[in-house]
């Protein structure tokens, strides 16, 4: 954990299923520059309970992390999981600003599957056409219960929460480059629980969507497959992974199907995506989170979608000192959220 003494107006808070991470940034010299880091593993599964005394442990974890971490600011950016929120893309007449949020606010009930009473609605515009006349907007909701939870957390642990975002929205700020505007990416988070999948223009999103397959699963299909517990089963799955010639190819035969299915959903996502965007061209698949870094996974991967897969680096767009380099190469797969929140406001 490092720190460095500036004072910065708000940092990243990355609430995972299985640890917690901060980042605070500043800008120097016109670029995002490293003031601090951290993270801390908490029993898993802890996040998804709404039991108080639960809440309340959570926001120890918080409290203490930010502690540990010297974090200077009490103001946080927080990000809510793709499988808590709701995302549409979808099209209005162009209209004045002050008009837009009532036209939208009446649409929203045709995309949002709970009622709009109980979600919180937020929404950005991201593109428009021209040759109708229309409007392209983000919309985003996530329910009462779920964004209140996040709040209650955040001022349990003493920070003023400055706002919520989907944390796939943060992905693209920290791996792709801000002035490849045109660029079409796709980004792959392999989480604990579920992976998500996002199909970004520069950094407008295009389709964010998640499935319920995640490193839990894969450990679970070992253990099931090759009588393992979970914790020999965690260390073949990264030593082995996706290698057809190690120990008679059992890890890749127990995997594959369950990794077949992540690439069928990304397939379908591709194909909607060019269906609705003909000219789009995609340019790469960007990988994150920690069980993308198993063996062979980006040449399966790019082998059955036939396009160049990346395993991301959040410190792209992000200044630190040279000494830390090898440190923080070693935990980019799990910061590109919390780094993606910490770059919200700052110029890059």
């Amino acid at each position: 954990m490092e720190s460095f003494n500036q004072e910065q107006n708000y940092f990243g808070l990355d609430l995972g299923n299985s640890s917690i991470k901060v980042a605070q940034l500043r800008e120097l010299r016109g670029k995002p520059t490293l003031v601090t880091y951290g993270d801390i593993d908490v029993p898993e599964n802890l996040l998804s309970s709404d039991s108080p005394i639960d809440q309340d442990r959570i926001a120890e974890y918080v409290r203490q992390l930010a502690s540990d971490a010297n974090i200077s600011s009490k103001n946080v950016i927080a990000a809510i999981p793709s499988t808590s929120s709701f995302t549409s893309i979808i099209r209005v007449p162009k209209m004045p600003h002050n008009e837009l949020g009532e036209s939208i606010s009446y649409q929203a009930d045709k995309y949002i599957p709970i009622p709009l009473n109980q979600a919180k609605l937020d929404w950005a515009v991201i593109g428009e056409y021209p040759e109708t006349d229309e409007l392209s907007v983000l919309l985003v909701a996530a329910p009462n219960n779920i964004a209140n939870k996040y709040l209650n957390i955040i001022q349990k642990a003493g920070f003023e929460l400055l706002t919520l975002e989907i944390n796939a929205l943060a992905l693209a700020r920290s791996l792709t480059a801000p002035s490849q505007t045109n660029n079409t990416v796709i980004i792959v988070d392999i989480g604990t629980l579920s992976s998500d999948i996002a199909i970004f223009t520069g950094q407008v999103p295009q389709i964010v969507r998640s499935i319920g397959v995640g490193s839990k699963a894969l450990r679970r299909v070992i253990s099931q497959n090759l009588g393992l517990d979970e914790t020999q089963s965690d260390q073949f799955m990264k030593k082995f992974g996706l290698q057809e010639d190690k120990i008679e190819g059992q890890v890749f035969k127990t995997l594959k199907p369950v990794i077949d299915h992540v690439v069928e959903e990304l397939n379908k996502s591709i194909a909607y995506h060019l269906d609705r965007s003909p000219e789009s061209k995609i340019e790469k698949i960007i990988l994150t989170g920690g069980t993308s870094a198993l063996p062979n996974l980006p040449m399966y991967i790019a082998n059955a979608t036939n396009l160049t897969v990346e395993i991301g680096n959040p410190w792209t767009n992000i200044s630190y000192p040279a000494d830390l380099q090898q440190t923080l190469a070693s935990i980019s797969l799990n910061y590109a959220t919390v780094l993606g929140l910490a770059l919200r406001n700052l110029a890059q």
